[in-house]
């Protein structure tokens, strides 16, 4: 099973491309050609049976570990977008390091945790009461204007889920002044309650 989008870096990247040319004989002529990057045209690969997928950025010549046996389930469901941001992700903020070492053969970082696409309210609102927030966030939600005040209050109160890519949570992140890494952090840990 595979899926196709263009992961495009936030900026170009020069990477040592190896140059060698494959001999009559075996073997290949040593060398390496720099050459800048500035997106990939990515295959995202799944395999059931290791439960892993995988991102294959040519021109590397290995593919990438976006998401191991935890969280494969899960990210089944995602969209080759997502999967797209999931390669930034783990690209971090040195892409050329990581792409580096799938060329070079060296070793990658593991993949983060996957990012909840949404939790249930409750459990949102558990960790936000955990870093203190609980009172901001509420008090937040009643200086919306209407209707977006009682939408939001009546999702807060019931029995609704909060999408990490949602306008309510982009809103809210900005009146509190919450960094993407944050809500991130925020949504894993959400996850994870054991109640």
């Amino acid at each position: 099973m595979f899926a196709l989008a263009r992961v495009q870096l936030p900026a170009p990247v020069t990477l040592l491309l190896p140059a060698g040319r494959a001999r009559v004989g075996g073997g290949t002529v040593p060398g390496t050609v720099p050459r800048t990057v500035v997106g990939f045209d990515a295959c995202f690969r799944l395999n059931p049976v290791t439960r892993t997928i995988h991102a294959e950025l040519p021109p590397m010549p290995r593919p990438l570990l976006i998401y191991g046996p935890e969280d494969f389930a899960e990210a089944c469901a995602d969209t080759p977008a997502q999967h797209a941001s999931r390669v930034l992700e783990i690209l971090g903020a040195d892409p050329a390091a990581v792409l580096q070492a799938l060329i070079d053969g060296s070793d990658v970082p593991a993949p983060p945790p996957r990012v909840p696409r949404e939790i249930p309210n409750w459990r949102a609102k558990v960790v936000l009461h955990g870093m203190g927030l609980l009172p901001a966030v509420e008090a937040a939600l009643q200086s919306l204007p209407e209707p977006a005040r009682t939408i939001a209050n009546l999702a807060w109160n019931g029995d609704a889920k909060i999408a990490r890519t949602g306008a309510l949570v982009a809103t809210i992140a900005g009146i509190l002044g919450l960094t993407d890494q944050q809500l991130d952090t925020l949504f894993r840990h959400a996850a994870e309650l054991i109640v």
